[in-house]
């Protein structure tokens, strides 16, 4: 079938996809995803890659290597071959500790290897600007929300004692130790509740579990640390807490945020720029807390438990579609 001039240069300006990495990591996968609804190709090794091909690669310096300047080494490896655009992901910050300062200079690196660069948010938009390089070739393409099917709250399985969930990567930062601490005043108080870990402790992080387990014996709070949940049982999981809690401490885009909005739950949110952007891109989708009115929000919601789901017909988007539309825009004005 004949295309026309229009739809040839639309094709392309879709870039191969580099996919790095095992399926199971989340950058990886939402990699794949986006190509997928791009109608982009997909090559899993460079060494696959024809000399001067559009290729973009979704990058965390953690998913190339170990050390952030050999992560940076690598992606400039691969710009001096074809042409390279980059979705950032985990952008630096402070708050990485140790490693923030080789960090930022690898991202600095990669970003000045590319042929333009977008982050998920305006709040990692801005971190890149501020700690790596000022470079004006950057774009922001929001994570999308995997619409799933949504039930009638009124069909949940209600919990003898109220549950309050947290989902994703057991690390420090994550939240769970506030949840925790809140769940113990909340006991105090009366009204009892306990807490539901959707997830397991992220790499290196072995240890934290335990020591989120010890904490809540001493405070008296049950705690029910689930694992890895499997990918088709996630909306079913997180639509079975009473309060969904989203109290990362140094979040820059989060996928288990959208994963509960996905599920049509309304989650606590701890406030942040990033959580800020994304309750007005999202209105109705979530609650902001700071860490002074947790304990107050967790009551509001147990008291009123609808308030912990997003009302019919509330618009969760951007979908995938939109991200790819938005990505396509993008690419087109790239020079290849």
């Amino acid at each position: 079938m004949l295309q026309s001039p229009a739809l040839r240069a639309y094709d392309r300006a879709t870039p191969l996809h580099l996919l790095l990495g095992s399926d199971t990591h989340g950058v990886t996968r939402y990699a794949g995803e986006v190509a997928g609804a791009a109608g982009a190709p997909v090559a899993r090794r460079a060494q696959e890659l024809v000399a001067g091909t559009r290729v973009h690669l979704h990058v965390t310096d953690r998913l190339l290597a170990r050390d952030p300047a050999e992560a940076a080494s690598a992606v400039e490896r691969l710009a001096r071959r074809v042409a390279l655009t980059l979705t950032l992901h985990d952008v630096p910050q402070p708050t990485d500790g140790p490693v923030f300062h080789a960090r930022a200079a690898a991202y600095s690196r990669m970003v000045r290897a590319s042929r333009a660069w977008v982050t998920n948010s305006w709040h990692e938009h801005s971190l890149v600007g501020r700690w790596c390089t000022d470079d004006p070739r950057g774009s922001v393409i929001p994570l999308p929300v995997f619409r799933t099917l949504l039930r009638d709250p009124d069909t949940v399985e209600r919990n003898a004692v109220p549950v309050l969930g947290v989902f994703g990567f057991v690390y420090p930062g994550k939240g769970h130790r506030q949840v925790v601490r809140a769940a113990s005043a909340l006991r105090r108080a009366g009204r009892l509740a306990q807490v539901r870990v959707l997830g397991r402790a992220a790499p290196g992080h072995d240890d934290e579990v335990d020591v989120l387990l010890r904490t809540s014996r001493a405070r008296g709070v049950p705690v029910d640390v689930v694992g890895r949940v499997p990918e088709g049982d996630v909306a079913g999981a997180l639509r079975g807490v009473t309060v969904p809690v989203v109290a990362h401490r140094n979040v820059s885009a989060s996928g288990s945020l959208n994963s509960w909005i996905a599920a049509g739950r309304r989650p606590l949110v701890r406030d942040g720029a990033y959580a800020r952007e994304m309750a007005v891109l999202r209105p109705g989708t979530m609650t902001l807390f700071d860490d002074g009115s947790l304990v107050p929000a967790l009551e509001a919601a147990l008291q009123d438990p609808a308030t912990t789901w997003t009302s019919p017909g509330t618009d969760l988007g951007p979908g995938l579609d939109d991200t790819a539309a938005a990505y396509h825009a993008w690419w087109s004005t790239v020079d290849g």
